[in-house]
């Protein structure tokens, strides 16, 4: 038997087993029962809230409710080498289904898992899987073939002792000469069209196929600019920030004792941090007790404003202190809190954001 955690009849429950707890986190909140139809028009909506009241009362409870009412984050934010000006990163901005079109372009880009039975009797042979004599298949690690006892790699052998000979008896390195062979090099005609195909073995008893889209999508992934994801897709929908200092807050741009060196230190896009109002970003942005930090509310304000704030190296002293990315994407909901005698120390502009929905406890 289940109790609705709202009813009196406590002399019902006997064990935490007869108590209800709703999935919903906005209603295991008890006695704010008219400010509940509230918060959820406020995450529909995506509406700013202050929450005023004492100490205790429920005020980050019902900031961390909302982000349960928000949809999963569809887009993730990434800072992109500017090999023209490096001190000046690229934002770029994926959505969830470019990056699930991405992720099976890279899954094709592996290869694809096959067994040796199914390639080429010549590719079988070259790898070390199948025996030039008797033609049975074993493990590409046994050199000596299981069925008929013969050397499963004598012509490999031979063809290397031969070339070796004919070389000076220098030492042979590549990797086609091999005793068996890693890969194998081939051509083969798909749809009328003859295309490269690469086989692999990977492990023991599987060979990796690398057809022409793979090959190609590999290239691909080679050129890529380099990047550095600031926030990711699958990521918090509630961010805390109560107590935050400024670089916590907004961002920054970490130093590079060696100045961003080429060669010895690291490049400006890999020392881009993400603030939490970044971070926050599709989500819940909560200050507690935000008179706090009243030196930065004016950014909250305009990050709030534009829903989007630059990242920029805030030290001076540091290599990080010229770098800058602009128009960093920081579309959030902010719910901030604070008691009632406080309110007088919020920024006017702030507070007119949320004006008309705030919520006062008693």
């Amino acid at each position: 038997m289940y109790v609705d955690m709202n009813r009196e009849y406590l002399k019902d429950i006997n064990t935490t087993e007869d108590v209800k707890i709703p999935e919903d986190p906005l209603e295991r909140v008890i006695g704010h029962e008219d400010v509940m139809p509230m918060i959820k028009i406020a995450a529909k909506q995506r509406r700013h809230l202050l929450l005023v009241g004492p100490p205790g009362i429920g005020k980050s409870l019902l900031a961390q409710a909302i982000s349960f009412h928000l949809p999963e984050p569809s887009e993730e934010i990434t800072v992109v080498h500017n090999p023209e000006r490096p001190e000046r990163p690229f934002v770029e901005v994926k959505s969830r289904k470019e990056i699930e079109d991405e992720i099976l372009e890279i899954e094709r880009a592996e290869g694809e898992l096959i067994d040796p039975h199914s390639v080429p009797e010549a590719v079988a042979e070259r790898l070390g899987f199948k025996c030039i004599h008797c033609g049975e298949y074993s493990s590409a690690y046994n050199s000596i073939c299981p069925k008929c006892g013969g050397d499963k790699f004598s012509h490999i052998k031979a063809r290397r002792k031969h070339i070796g000979d004919l070389l000076g008896m220098f030492e042979m390195s590549s990797g086609s000469l091999s005793v068996p062979q890693k890969r194998v090099t081939t051509t083969r005609i798909m749809d009328g069209v003859e295309e490269v195909v690469i086989y692999e073995r990977v492990g023991g008893d599987s060979i990796k196929v690398l057809d022409q889209r793979a090959l190609e999508k590999r290239r691909q992934m080679v050129e890529e600019k380099p990047r550095n994801v600031i926030v990711p897709l699958e990521r918090k929908t509630f961010i805390q920030a109560t107590g935050a200092s400024e670089t916590e807050l907004l961002g920054d741009v970490r130093h590079d004792p060696y100045g961003g060196h080429p060669d010895l230190g690291s490049q400006p896009y890999e020392r881009v941090v993400p603030g939490a109002i970044h971070e926050a970003h599709e989500g819940v942005l909560f200050i507690d007790e935000i008179v706090h930090i009243a030196g930065l509310q004016r950014f909250i304000f305009t990050a709030m404003q534009d829903k989007t704030f630059p990242i920029v190296g805030r030290n001076p002293q540091s290599a990080g202190s010229s770098v800058k990315v602009d128009e960093v994407p920081c579309d959030f909901i902010f719910v901030g809190a604070c008691n009632i005698a406080d309110l007088q120390y919020i920024l006017p502009p702030l507070r007119s954001r949320v004006q008309g929905r705030a919520m006062s406890f008693s």
